[in-house]
């Protein structure tokens, strides 16, 4: 995982291809000490679609305040369009490898959506 700051996270934003989870702790915050390392074991899983970095907290008080972070850790997956990014995901709080795993899968296989469903329905029908 990359370290990032305000400084540098439009232009990351510019160059990612895929999804973008970042992940915001401090040195300070004993629950981020734990998710720092299950997100390093799970980044090279998603090599080529998901970009992993990591903000500190207490160094980019505006890029928290952009993104609404109002306690850390928080983990967000982000997806780059132009001008900015949408967020896709969030969890707050330290959790378990599985589950962010499960947050990086719907993001990047969405369920399909109640129109869809719809039409694959009736769609084969002459």
């Amino acid at each position: 995982m990359q370290a990032i700051s305000e400084t540098d996270f439009d232009e990351m934003l510019h160059r990612s291809e895929g999804l973008v989870l970042v992940d915001f702790w401090a040195d300070w915050c004993g629950p981020c000490s734990s998710v720092g390392p299950v997100l390093e074991e799970l980044a090279p899983s998603y090599e080529g679609q998901v970009d992993f970095y990591k903000v500190d907290a207490d160094k980019n008080q505006q890029l928290m305040r952009a993104f609404g972070v109002k306690s850390i850790p928080t983990v967000l997956l982000l997806k780059p369009r132009e001008g900015g990014a949408d967020v896709v995901g969030q969890l707050v709080g330290s959790s378990p490898m599985p589950t962010y795993r499960a947050l990086i899968e719907r993001a990047l296989n969405p369920p399909p959506t109640l129109m869809q469903r719809f039409l694959g329905l009736f769609g084969s029908r002459s």
